[in-house]
């Protein structure tokens, strides 16, 4: 599928994409300059807080964006808000140093030519320092509008929305189109905003001190003025719009950023609105397991999908147990209802345990089957793993003690490039989930977890106890899906997705057609 193609299929993503892009940004912008603009004029008149007020607003500016939105998460959830609030921090500085330096370097005897006709102080800055500074005010509100707009496909990962989700789906997919199809309206959209700011400068500048000296029409400067703020208060009315969806029966339905989650979230979500009359909020492709559990603990999200060895020893922090894997079910169901008051509903029936996998040529070269196999020559190969992995007990640090593996080098990758790299060489063993349609598609070898380190992983649908309480039907309904698809089922799905490049949603509905739950 070519560009275009794409674009076509996906206009109603790209476009929803779009103006949560815009939102975001803009409302993240109004607020800094509601913030920085004041805060700059006040600098004015007491300079000697000047130093260290921007000190602390560049100090903010230091602070990776990515770190940013984390640090927000354990705060204020997932969604809009930490999004927007992070934006806030990172558009000040910019607003903030721009207003302070625009009134500062206004000359002295033009201001005291103002206080000479019996101007205040006030005065003297509404009247005449304020327009003549009105253009370095603009260029920094300009710098912050393309800063953010660029910054806020970042959001994504945190439940935001907008363009972000398509490049982050893109790159999880290996899928240039998609990347391109989320970075393009991103780049024409910060020009655009650019090009309008602008053309509101000049409108609002006074005309002796515009660059070219021309003077503007005054029909000119309302129209351009005027497009600027029909262009906010729509803006405005399209947020006002969606955070107010009809209907108060609603659930949130999340997943995290890989391929399997994306369609159990869709899956789970078109059940509930094909079987029930509630309003289904779907955001998936939110991140890794902290980020997901947090948003169901906080309430940001109603139901996920998390598997049985994740929530036993990555949440609870508990050794893996051995034996009937309904034992673990039954403890992580037990010790989530008492400490999250969260429950566990029935099982979905696979099991997508974490594994090794290398090139199959290259293994058997190698004569690697097991994991103890691989601990004996790992000294010599790169490993290709999600950055989640790479630091949970159950992951990596786990294996590491239980084989004694020690990689010559280990690269933290997105979950769906640590396919390719091992397929192109460019690593030479990935962590698997053990129902990834690539295994087969690649060629990759399956190695042996002889130790039996990794626990098992069963997909299960979780709930708020006090969501289900009020929607009692719900565990009726996401019941249906108990037992339904096994591990080949599952990784011929996620095939669909990685290998045909089909839409999650589209092969999850499909799939519930086919099992006969929705029409």
């Amino acid at each position: 599928m070519n560009l275009w193609d794409l674009i076509i299929s996906r206009k109603e993503d790209i476009y929803r994409a779009t103006i949560e892009h815009i939102q975001l940004s803009l409302i993240a912008l109004l607020i800094a300059i509601v913030i920085s603009i004041p805060t700059g004029l006040l600098l004015t008149r007491f300079p000697k807080f000047a130093s260290p007020v921007i000190g602390i607003a560049s100090l903010f500016q230091t602070i990776p964006s990515l770190a940013l939105l984390g640090f927000m998460i354990p705060i204020l959830g997932i969604g809009k808000l930490p999004a927007i609030v992070a934006l806030t921090v990172y558009a000040l500085l910019p607003i903030l140093r721009n207003t302070y330096t625009g009134i500062m370097n206004v000359e002295k005897p033009i201001k005291e030519a103002g206080i000479g006709m019996g101007m205040t102080s006030m005065q003297v800055m509404l009247k005449v320092e304020l327009p003549l500074a009105l253009s370095v005010i603009m260029a920094g509100i300009r710098t912050a509008t393309v800063m953010l707009i660029g910054v806020a496909t970042l959001a994504s990962l945190v439940g935001a929305g907008g363009l972000g989700d398509l490049i982050f789906r893109g790159i999880s997919t290996v899928n240039t189109e998609l990347i391109l199809a989320g970075t393009i309206p991103s780049a024409l959209l910060a020009l655009l905003f650019d090009f309008i700011l602008g053309r509101m400068e000049k409108a609002v500048t006074p005309k002796g001190i515009r660059p070219n000296g021309k003077k503007t029409s005054r029909l000119v400067k309302r129209l351009e003025i005027g497009l600027g703020s029909i262009i906010v208060i729509a803006v405005i009315a399209a947020i006002i719009l969606q955070s107010n969806p009809s209907g108060s029966d609603s659930v949130v339905v999340g997943g995290k950023n890989f391929t399997e989650q994306d369609i159990l979230t869709h899956m789970i979500a078109s059940l509930i609105e094909s079987k029930t009359d509630l309003r289904v909020v779907r955001k998936p492709f939110l991140g890794g397991s902290d980020i997901t559990h947090n948003a169901l603990i906080k309430g940001d999200l109603d139901i996920y999908p998390e598997y049985t060895g994740t929530g036993w020893t990555s949440v609870l922090k508990q050794q893996p147990l051995g034996g009937d894997p309904d034992i673990t079910y039954q403890k992580v169901k037990a010790a989530y209802e008492q400490n999250f008051n969260v429950t566990w509903l029935n099982p979905i029936g696979f099991n997508n345990t974490y594994t090794f996998a290398m090139k199959r040529e290259r293994a058997e070269q190698a004569g690697i089957e097991t994991f103890t196999d691989l601990a004996k020559k790992s000294r010599k190969y790169i490993l290709g793993a999600t950055h989640e992995f790479l630091e949970r007990p159950d992951g990596y640090k786990g294996v590491q003690q239980a084989y004694g593996i020690k990689f010559k080098e280990t690269k933290g990758l997105d979950p769906g490039l640590t396919y390719t790299a091992v397929k192109d060489g460019t690593t030479d063993v990935n962590d698997a989930y053990s129902t990834d349609g690539r295994i087969k598609a690649f060629d990759l070898k399956v190695l042996k977890d002889d130790k039996q380190f990794f626990p098992p992983y069963f997909a299960v649908p979780i709930i708020r106890m006090d969501t289900l309480k009020a929607h009692p039907e719900l565990e009726e309904v996401l019941n249906l899906l108990a037992g339904k698809i096994d591990d080949s089922q599952m990784s011929a799905l996620n095939g669909k997705v990685d290998l045909e490049g089909l839409q999650p949603r589209d092969v999850a509905e499909q799939w519930l057609k086919d099992a006969g739950l929705i029409e």
